[in-house]
């Protein structure tokens, strides 16, 4: 019927992922973010404490564009231990030219978790310096997707992961190592940041992983896990021995990144943050010295579920 909402299931858009698409368009998100064509408010977000768990509403319109959206997704960090997916969600597709609902995405939370692997694969190339290992902390589904993704802008590098449950951690490795990736699984996150170049942590930690001077010069480091309010993955003062700081969004760094913690600890100015968007695009250009440490906080923007639903739209449409 003319005008009915069309509901779509995970069922249809797994066999169409494609990573090479969802990267080019994460990065052209990112890019839309920097040059202020997005319009999206700070996102809404429930927490839980009992069990542990958050939900995130973010919604957004990017300026030019036919469509907008909104998108649920929720973690709750005890649901692997009862044989639950830890993360769901759904997004809705607008038209925005008569204000009526188009799709909704029933993803179960995989749209969210695709665009933020791309997301963190992009930063990971950004002043990735060209030795040392790759190190993963964290075991949940997107350390997982960090392991899958990376390789598609880093290449072909070794892998570590390292987690609070060891248990995991080996299990994570070797399930990537089946996949075909050298991923291994070290003892102590202190070996981790010894030998890893590219430093991922992807955690719902509450306070700072390790401190400062465990990290090694010339460490490039991604944090994706403080997506809302309590959370802290980098301790505060690795910020003041950073020789670039990059973020997804400002605002949103601010107000719940590892950056903002850090601008609030007076241990960085935010006027130090550059727009990764900006890098990506190559209107900003860094330089990076060997021993340099460098810093991009993620926290995952509407514009990337905006992205990631037009292209998913189009590709259930068929083939461009």
């Amino acid at each position: 019927m003319a005008g009915s909402l069309d509901i779509v299931g995970i069922e249809r858009l797994r066999p169409l992922l494609d990573r090479r698409r969802v990267l080019a368009a994460v990065r052209d998100a990112l890019v839309w973010q920097s040059q202020g064509l997005v319009q999206s408010p700070l996102p809404g977000q429930l927490q839980f404490r009992e069990p542990p768990g958050d939900c995130h509403i973010k919604f957004g319109h990017v300026a030019g564009a036919d469509t907008f959206a909104v998108k649920i997704a929720t973690g709750f960090y005890e649901n692997a231990a009862r044989g639950l997916p830890s993360n769901h969600g759904l997004v809705l597709v607008f038209d925005a030219r008569t204000g009526a609902p188009r799709v909704l995405l029933q993803d179960e939370g995989w749209l969210t978790a695709w665009r933020t692997a791309a997301a963190t694969a992009l930063a990971a190339q950004v002043l990735a310096p060209a030795t040392g290992a790759i190190g993963v902390v964290g075991t949940g589904l997107q350390a997982s997707l960090a392991l899958e993704w990376l390789p598609e802008t880093l290449g072909d590098r070794p892998c570590l992961v390292w987690g609070r449950d060891a248990g995991r951690a080996v299990a994570l490795a070797a399930a990537a190592s089946r996949a075909g990736r050298a991923v291994v699984a070290v003892a102590s996150l202190e070996e981790l940041l010894e030998r890893s170049g590219v430093v991922v942590t992807a955690t719902p930690s509450s306070a700072p992983l390790f401190p400062a001077g465990s990290v090694r010069p010339g460490t490039h480091l991604v944090a994706l896990g403080a997506d809302s309010p309590g959370k802290q993955e980098l301790p505060t003062d690795l910020f003041a021995g950073a020789a670039h700081v990059l973020v997804d969004d400002l605002a949103q760094a601010l107000d719940h990144g590892d950056f903002g913690a850090a601008v609030r600890a007076g241990s960085v100015a935010a006027e130090r943050a550059v727009p990764l968007g900006a890098v990506l695009s190559g209107r900003v250009r860094l330089q990076r010295a060997r021993d340099d440490i460098s810093i991009v906080d993620l926290t995952g923007i509407a514009a990337e579920d905006i992205a990631i639903a037009a292209l998913f739209c189009q590709l259930l449409d068929g083939p461009a």
